[in-house]
């Protein structure tokens, strides 16, 4: 399954060290990578560097010093874009080449999202998809299509122009939660949040993205004194998304629970959820071996770095 998305291995012709990856990905208030390096047939953690950033404008900085940080080599960097840059939205597929669906996406897709009225011609749209891999009787395939502007990623390609590592690829958080949580048979949910903004429902199961909803009305939930009215509200959000994947889309209970956010990990919000939903509630744990030797604000950039791993990365 596909889990890099926006390739753009056609810009850059450089060969690239093969036994060398880099994965950046932008964090709450930091930038932060991660740089592999395989060695006697085994990937394995080279370097890691975050920075610190006050201000939004600062992040192209932080990219550049990231990446400097972690590898002085000329090789491939996946960068995760920054989820309040990009939107999701689920399709009929076409019966098209995938090379021909990605070239018509800015087309079909522009009336379905609400990316800023000044951005929205269909030339500053930049689009990719995966298969949806649940299809019910009687419908047809769907495909989840990820969306955002090509003015919004300029900065972040320009802050590569400085290193020796080339981007090659950017990703989703999604995706990068994806890797992060392997091939496991039985389906979890991810609460994710990331500070000031709304926490996101995904439901992953064997590599694969089976539901993602944004939430909305939540925002508090990112203070530590959470009320119990917002708990429950947030509940029965989590609820409804597991009747729909259980009732609607007819797939196996949830397994797990697991919050993968900022501010939502204390031991009494876990215990009030597993309650309320009576099922097992625990922080995000990612089942890649390596990220046990990192702290958890480098997860994304680590999912990041281990998609250029796959057999299929063309680096």
């Amino acid at each position: 399954m596909k889990r890099k998305l926006f390739s753009l291995f056609s810009l850059f012709k450089r060969s690239l060290d093969k036994n060398t990856v880099v994965g950046v990905a932008t964090y709450a208030n930091t930038v932060n990578a991660v740089c592999l390096k395989k060695q006697y047939g085994h990937w394995k953690i080279h370097k890691y560097h975050s920075v610190e950033i006050t201000e939004k404008h600062d992040y192209t900085a932080a990219i550049t010093l990231c990446t400097q940080q972690v590898s002085s080599d000329v090789c491939a960097v996946n960068l995760v874009i920054p989820h309040s840059l990009y939107q999701i939205v689920q399709i009929e597929k076409p019966a098209l080449s995938d090379e021909e669906i990605i070239q018509s996406l800015p087309w079909t897709t522009k009336d379905l999202v609400d990316i800023d009225p000044e951005n929205i011609d269909p030339e500053n749209i930049v689009a990719d998809f995966i298969d949806y891999p649940i299809t019910l009787p009687m419908q047809s395939k769907k495909m989840n299509v990820f969306i955002t502007s090509k003015l919004q990623l300029l900065p972040f390609i320009d802050s590569f122009k400085q290193v020796k590592p080339l981007l090659r690829t950017m990703t989703s958080e999604e995706m990068t939660l994806v890797t992060l949580l392997g091939t496991s048979k039985d389906a979890h949910m991810l609460i994710v949040q990331h500070a000031s903004f709304e926490p996101r429902i995904l439901i992953i199961r064997d590599g694969q993205l089976l539901l993602t909803r944004r939430l909305n009305g939540l925002l508090g939930m990112s203070d530590k004194d959470q009320s119990q009215e917002l708990v429950e509200a947030f509940g029965l959000e989590i609820q409804r998304s597991m009747d729909f994947f259980e009732s609607q889309l007819k797939q196996p209970p949830i397994r797990s629970i697991q919050l993968q956010c900022d501010d939502l990990t204390s031991l009494t919000l876990r215990a009030e959820l597993a309650e309320f939903l009576q099922v097992k509630v625990i922080d995000f744990k990612p089942t890649l071996d390596l990220a046990q030797q990192l702290e958890t604000q480098y997860y994304y950039a680590l999912g990041a770095a281990y998609q250029l791993t796959e057999p299929e990365s063309v680096i």
